[in-house]
This record gives C-alpha cells, structure tokens and sequence, in this order.
C-alpha cells in the first residue's frame, strides 16, 4: 500500500481486504467500532500508538503495512491544529437535564460568589468519563450569565492527541470576542494582555471544556477581572491556585429513574425497568443516555428487552453506543493517555474480588513496590478511571472494569491474569495468616510474612481481617479449588481463636470444613481432627445444628485416636463432650473425663481450662451446683495464677465462660448478690473483645441475675443493651433466634 494514502484510507483498505465490517474489526481489536469509524472519515486523525497497535493485531498485518500506519499516524501529530479545532461551538444546553441539582447550585453559588469573598478565579468541574461534566457546567453557566451575555467556548482537547497549547486557546476565545475576529495576536504575552483587557472591559461567561492539564487554563484565569470561568477535566488540575472545585459522580437512584423515564417513552417501558437499566449503566449519564436514545429510536423494543441483553458483560460496553455516543470510547480516552506502567495497574486490579481495595493490595496484583503504586493509583483517580472513597481505598466501577477487561484480556491474555491472581492470593493468605497470628498461641505475630507483610499489634491485625473479608474470603476458596492444602489448613489455623471474637461473620462453617477437607487431601490426620474439630464450634454456633455436630465431633475423635496425639484427642473429645451435653449427661461426661486426661498427657493448659469449664456447665445442667461452683472457683483461681496482667485470648475466653456459667451456678443457690457480680465480670470481659454477640450473651446473664434478686429495672435496662448490641452487630440467624429470645424475657418482666 501507498504511504501518500491517508491513515484513514489505509486503514479502510486492510479492513476490507479482511472481509471484515466495523464490528468485526472491533470485536476482534478491542476498539470500539465508532472509533474505527472515526479513523476511517478522517475525524480522528492522529490516534493513539497502542489504539494502532490493537487495530493492527486484530487485522493480522505484516510489519510492513502495520508500519505504514504507524507512520502516518506520527506525520499527522506533527501538523499544527490550531485552525477549526481550536474554536469549537459551545455544545446546545441540553433540554432535559435532569437531576444534580445541588452540584449545579453549588457551581452557580461559587460563580456568583459576592466581590468581598473574594470570588475564585474558576470554578474547576471534576469527574470520570461519561459523568455529565460538561453539560452540568454549561446548565451552571446558563443560570447565571447575564442576559444576553454570550458563553466563550473552547474545548481543550484534553484527550485527544494534540491538546491546545495555552496561545491556542487564548486565540480561540479572543476570535469570539465581538469586534476582534482574526484580529489575534500571534504571540503568548500580547494575547494575555488582550484577554485581560477585554475581559476588564467585558466580564465574559466562559467555559473551558476538557482540560488536559494546568497550564492549558492559567494564563485565561485572573481575578482582575468579573469573569464567570468554568473549566471542566478528568483531571483535578490540583496545580491551579484560587480556584474552586467540584466532582461530580454517579446520580442518584432516583436521579437516574428521572433521566431515564425522560428519554424512553411509556409505551416501551414496565415498572422497574428503569431502576434495573441504571443499575447496569452504573448510573453513569452517557451510558443512561446511550442506552435511553437506543430504546427510544426503536418504537417495537421493550426496555426489558435491551436489559436481557445488557445483563451479559460481555456485551453491555458494545452495545452502550448510539450515533457518536459511546461509552467504551469515553473510557478509551482516558486509558490511551495512560504511561505503560500506570496501563498495566489499571489492567491488573481487575483480578481483585472486592468493592473497595488500597494500595497494597493493588500492588499485590503487578508485584511492584506500594509507594509507586500509590502515585498510580492517584493518577488513575485524576483521570477517573478509579474512584477514591477515603482512608486510602479506591473503587473501580462496574463499566470501567468491564472496561479495563477487555483491554485486560486484548493486551496481557488469559495466563498473565491468572499469575496475577496468583500472586494477590499468595499475598492475602500470608497477610491473614500473620493477621490472625496475634491471637492464636503458638505463632510469633510480630514476625513478617513470607510476603512481607505484617501487624504492628493485634488492634491493626483485627481491622485488617475485617475490612479485607471481601478479598481474602474469595482467595482462601480459591486456594481450596486449586489445590493448595496446605495454606488452607495453615491459615484457617490461624484464625482459630480470632473466629471466637467475630461470631457474627457467618463463613465459619464453610472456612473450617474446607480445611477439614485439605486437611483430609494431604493424609494428615493429626490436621484433620483438628480442623473437624473447628467444625463443630461453627455448626453449634452458626447453624445450631445438633445432628451435623454431632457427626463432625465423632469424625473428629476418629481422626484424632487415629493421629495418635494427645492434645487433639483432648479437643475431639471436648467438642463431643459440648454437643452431648443436652443429649445425653452419661455419655457427655466420660468424654469430657477422656478430654481432661489427654490434656493432662499434652500438658495443654488453655485445654484444660476449657474442658473443666465445660464439665461445670454440664454439672449445672445436672442439677450439682454447688460442685460446678468449687470446678469454676478452681479454674478462675488457675486462670488468675497464669496470667502476667496481659491475658491471651483463650485464657479471656475461659474468664468469660466461666463467669457466665458461675452465675447460673449462683442463681441456682440463691446467692443471687454474688450470681450479679459474676455476671458483671462476664459483661466487662465481653466489652474488652468488642464483639456483640458476646456482650449481649454476657448482658442475658447478667440480667437474670438482676431479675431473681428483684431489680426488675436493672433487668430490663441490660436486655435493651443486649438487643441493641445483637442488631449492631448484624447478627447471623442463630443470634437472631437468641434476639426473639431476649425479646421475650423482656416481655414477661412486669411493669
């Protein structure tokens, strides 16, 4: 082919010889099919090397032919553009704007703010692609120039590849000033000092369309004069000094539901149709606008229709284009104006699982050093491609990710995305385990990882286990599925002892028995009693089923005589001595007995603690009070002699249970002062962990206590705190049950 042909041209030329139509093309490049269009007509004439280079690998071009575009491509960035593009028309206002009405009345308010403020030299407009930049800041502008006042419109070129220079657009404003027309100065300093002038003579309304950084806008900026400035950008602009910004993000559900119900008329619309369209728009206006002028152009399609093909992801981006609107093209933008590294952290977060994420996880996924991730990631916010929600999170939205996927898998392939993944699930179950070290005995916490990471203090480590649920939840299945048995067990080891402080989470069951099973994959017996062990806590605690328990505590002792080791044979009979308690008190209290005498063996304290705790539970039950009192004085007496005034969290957990169980113990004797201050001790261990269904567990007891010794208003004030303390926390169905329970009890207390 000729290289004297037009990019566009060549471009054509390939495409047909491929037998290929636009959305071929752009099915197989990954650029959208307007793109491809652009290019072809000449509109865009100088597009990105990696737009090109995608275009190229998608028709199969030799070098020399993908070299002749190239070439072409770098001779048109090399003419200068100021002519018709650097005077553009200011856009139409558009007639049904719809929703931001507090954005719009805090631009207006800033624009008009009174001469003593004194007023700001711009007010700057900051938003990711698609958001409504433009069209809030000309809906602004138009409610508060005065009459007749004509708006000054220039559009920067932010993103496209030959930004305005700062003359440029100085000379294209100045044109639109009555009386100067061609008039123009030529050079940098003369065009400021006209602007100057005739904007102190003639305050203007302008508006500064798509900024591609600060230097574009600051000689048009001053305070000199009464000009009412917008400047819209992907970017913050942070560099600008006296100006005042907004950012606008996604509207609102109802907003949305507004927009929508204008563009799409009645007749092709059912009730919630609109609601579920804006949820897959990500309440993003231009894709809410595509999609509404594509339903509306179509009489015969119904909105539900265009819903069932949108809710495949694979084909929402390619169908949010309507005319020149595309969304895919909006966010390509953006990403084509990306440094490779940056590209490639964007293209790499897409592997993380959860809503929100920060920079160490980030750089988890690409390997690469946290503080160079961080300068990224606030790039990536700058030009909205990511959204920052504060303490050093960032989200990335539903059609950016569906977005940086496409380009994920066009650029990096399928391989490279599952080493990524790989890398951040090593990294989250090292973090958890070392997160989960500050409470299990044993482990040394303070000690990093085999990824470096670690926890300054168990308070940090709690948090972290916490807030990152969402991302290492997903990874420990994952680790399951692919076969790594051995971090399973390890980390769900880990957790073990935090599990008793996070009751609430849910997931127990499921995590323990996924050990339970690679526990069983690597033939460890010793591991697999352990973990069926775990089982059973989270059976009685999470579903409350006595007939599943019951099989995993017998599993458990099987695995553990078969492992031969004593202090497993001490937990397996623990936990079947607990589920036995109500069924059956013979059988409950020879496993307890077996469990004492194998912790003995083991030398296994906090085992020991638990299972004398557990007897004098099963005592009470058995109506021998007095004997469960003398069994928990002895093991609170034992727990007071062990501890250096810094208690481990079993030996807190044994204070707990045991002033609990002391104070039904109590109750039954009639030493109803006593049974209180039992209580009291339970209530304040509970709120030491932080946990609400303990608290609340502890305030039950208490408030019995306080009951039967004739404080009725005592009782009733520790239920309300108890069911306060069970709906903070969100409970799982089992406390929900002891919510109706403590309701109840509530009830029958008299007035």
């Amino acid at each position: 082919m000729n290289a004297h042909h037009s990019l566009g041209e060549q471009l054509r030329s390939h495409r047909l010889a491929a037998d290929l139509t636009l959305e071929g093309l752009a099915e197989k490049s990954g650029i959208s099919a307007r793109s491809l269009s652009d290019i072809e007509r000449g509109v865009s004439q100088a597009p990105h090397r990696r737009t090109l280079e995608a275009i190229a690998a998608g028709l199969d071009l030799p070098p020399p032919q993908r070299e002749a575009l190239f070439r072409e491509s770098r001779a048109r960035r090399a003419v200068p553009a100021e002519g018709q593009r650097a005077s553009a028309v200011a856009p139409h206002r558009v007639a049904d704007f719809t929703g931001r009405e507090r954005e719009v009345a805090e631009i207006s308010a800033m624009l008009t703010a009174a001469r003593s403020t004194p007023p700001p030299a711009a007010v700057v407009v900051t938003g990711p692609p698609g958001i409504g930049k433009t069209t809030s800041a000309l809906e602004a502008l138009s409610r508060v120039r005065a009459d007749e006042q004509q708006i000054l419109f220039v559009d920067l070129g932010g993103f496209g590849p030959l930004p305005l220079t700062p003359l440029q657009v100085l000379r294209a404003l100045l044109r639109q000033v009555p009386g100067i027309g061609d008039r123009v100065p030529s050079s940098l300093d003369e065009a400021v000092m006209l602007w100057l002038s005739v904007s102190t003579a003639s305050p203007a309304a302008v508006l500064l369309d798509n900024a591609a950084h600060e230097s574009q806008v600051r000689p048009v900026l001053t305070r000199e004069c009464e000009n009412k400035t917008l400047v819209t950008s992907r970017r913050s602009l942070a560099g600008l000094e006296a100006v005042r910004r907004v950012t606008l993000g996604p509207l609102s559900d109802e907003e949305s539901v507004q927009l929508l119900a204008k563009l799409i008329p009645e007749n092709q619309r059912a009730a919630g149709d609109l609601r579920e369209l804006a949820q897959l728009s990500d309440h993003v206006p231009l894709a809410m606008r595509i999609a509404g002028n594509r339903i509306a152009s179509q009489p015969a399609l119904q909105t539900a229709d265009f819903i069932a093909r949108l809710r495949s992801s694979e084909n929402r981006l390619r169908l949010l284009v309507a005319g020149d609107l595309a969304v895919e093209a909006a966010f390509a933008l953006s990403y084509d104006d990306l440094e490779p590294r940056t590209a490639e952290l964007f293209r790499a977060i897409t592997v993380i699982d959860g809503p929100t994420f920060d920079a160490r996880i980030a750089a988890a996924t690409v390997d690469h050093d946290v503080l160079d991730v961080e300068s990224r990631l606030d790039e990536l916010t700058d030009l909205g491609l990511i959204e920052a929600r504060g303490g050093n999170r960032f989200r990335m939205h539903d059609l950016v990710r569906l977005f940086a996927v496409t380009r994920r898998d066009a650029v990096d392939g399928p391989a490279t995305s599952l080493e990524r993944r790989a890398r951040l699930r090593a990294w989250l179950l090292a973090a958890l385990e070392r997160a989960g070290a500050w409470y299990e005995p044993g482990r040394t916490p303070d000690a990093p990882g085999s990824s470096g990471t670690g926890f300054p203090d168990a308070e940090t480590a709690a948090a972290w286990i916490r807030i990152e649920e969402n991302h290492w939840w997903p990874a420990m299945r994952e680790a399951a599925a692919v076969g790594e048995h051995g971090v399973v067990v390890d980390v769900a080891d880990a957790l073990h002892w935090f599990s008793e402080l996070w009751m609430e989470w849910g997931h127990w069951l499921e995590l323990f028995t996924l050990a339970a099973e690679s526990a069983g994959a690597l033939g460890d017996k010793r591991l697999e009693a352990m973990h069926l062990g775990y089982t059973v806590w989270a059976h009685l605690i999470e579903t409350k089923d006595h007939v599943e328990a019951l099989a995993a505590a017998r599993l458990a002792v099987a695995a553990a005589e078969e492992s031969g080791d004593h202090q497993q044979r001490g937990w397996a009979f623990f936990y079947l001595c607990w589920v036995l308690r109500t069924v059956d008190f013979e059988e409950s209290i020879a496993a307890g007995r077996e469990s004492m005498a194998q912790f003995q063996l083991a030398r296994d304290d906090v085992g020991l603690a638990q299972i004398r705790v557990s007897i004098s539970i099963l005592l009470n039950l058995h109506g021998d009070h007095s004997l469960a009192v003398r069994e928990l004085r002895r093991v609170l007496d034992h727990a007071k002699l062990t501890t250096d005034g810094t208690p481990t969290l079993a030996q807190m957990i044994t204070r707990l249970s045991a002033n609990q169980d002391l104070s039904s113990s109590y109750v039954a004797l009639g030493r109803y002062a006593e049974a209180i201050d039992a209580a009291s001790v339970a209530v304040e261990v509970a709120e030491t962990f932080g946990t609400p269904t303990r608290v609340a567990r502890a305030l039950r007891y208490r408030a019995t206590a306080y009951f039967v010794a004739g404080d009725v208003e005592a009782a009733k004030r520790d239920i309300d705190r108890a069911i306060d303390a069970l709906d903070e926390g969100k409970v799982i169905e089992y406390f929900i049950a002891e919510r109706e329970e403590l309701e109840e009890l509530r009830r029958t207390l008299p007035e």
